[in-house]
């Protein structure tokens, strides 16, 4: 799966509970841990019908609680997630063949995979890579311009 599939985390679990009987911390709980059981390095929290934000911010404190190798980011309405890579660097030398650097700033690098339509962005420090798929050059155009005026840091 990759992070902007339109099938998210949570229609792929959506028989495991019913999200009227629960609260948005067990939703948060289910959604990783579902994503933890997964065979894929990254997932996505999408269709959100509450405040992204406040998402946004017990999926970090989750992450943190329970000390687990995921990198959120969140990206519009979605919350995009990525575990490490074994192969990285493997990874890496692959992206830097089949794509062009649009952009490194701090501790990230985007490279476009036009051919594919993709873009990687590639958080160095941490190892964490986020294949986000992009259907038009304006598209594109957006969301490098949004990913390079965000914050990064290592938290």
């Amino acid at each position: 799966m990759t992070a902007n599939d339109d099938s998210s985390l949570r229609e792929e679990i959506a028989e495991e509970f019913e999200e009227q009987k629960v609260g948005v911390e067990k939703l948060i709980e289910t959604l990783i841990e579902s994503f933890l059981r997964s065979n894929s390095d990254y997932g996505a929290i999408a269709n959100i019908e509450t405040d992204i934000d406040q998402i946004y911010l017990l999926v970090k404190k989750y992450i943190e609680e329970k000390k687990i190798d995921v990198y959120a980011l969140k990206i519009d309405d979605r919350i995009l997630l990525s575990r490490t890579n074994e192969g990285f660097d493997d990874l890496y030398e692959v992206i830097k063949q089949h794509s062009e650097l649009q952009i490194k700033k701090d501790m990230i690098e985007i490279w476009d995979d036009a051919k594919n339509k993709i873009l990687h962005l590639l958080v160095i420090p941490v190892r964490k890579h986020f294949p986000i798929k992009y259907t038009s050059s304006k598209q594109k155009m957006e969301t490098i311009k949004k990913i390079s005026l965000m914050t990064w840091s290592v938290d």
